[in-house]
């Protein structure tokens, strides 16, 4: 399976510690993604779904790139205003989901990771 981050080989331990919310996140890639169509148009090739909240968000490429970089700048806004306790407005798409620090970090690093495993993947071929 294209998981990026296994959530279901997530410890009881970390479950607890940072909550289903921050475990159940994660990216998946479509099944099959055409090198032919990746290659010809990237920017509008839906990679997968990202999985936050309970809500699964299909994401093209280009949607990959733009909320790595927009949940990244809140991220760091985050760090420079925010507690731990706070929760965080996110806007996926055309779902609003709220998230807290930890679980923007987990997000941003999760949008960062699947965005460069789409490109790597192109790059070896393995969109077949």
């Amino acid at each position: 399976m294209g998981s990026i981050n296994h959530p279901w080989s997530i410890s009881d331990k970390h479950r607890k510690r940072y909550g289903d919310t921050w475990a159940d996140i994660d990216f998946v890639f479509a099944e099959r993604i055409l090198n032919e169509q990746f290659r010809m148009d990237p920017m509008n090739t839906v990679i997968g779904d990202i999985h936050v909240c309970n809500q699964q968000i299909s994401m093209a490429y280009r949607d990959l790139l733009a909320y790595s970089k927009s949940v990244r700048t809140l991220v760091n806004e985050a760090n420079l205003i925010g507690s731990n306790t706070d929760s965080y407005p996110v806007q996926l798409k055309h779902k609003v989901v709220n998230l807290t620090r930890i679980e923007l970090v987990k997000l941003a690093e999760t949008f960062n990771d699947a965005a460069t495993s789409a490109m790597r993947g192109y790059e070896l071929g393995l969109y077949l």
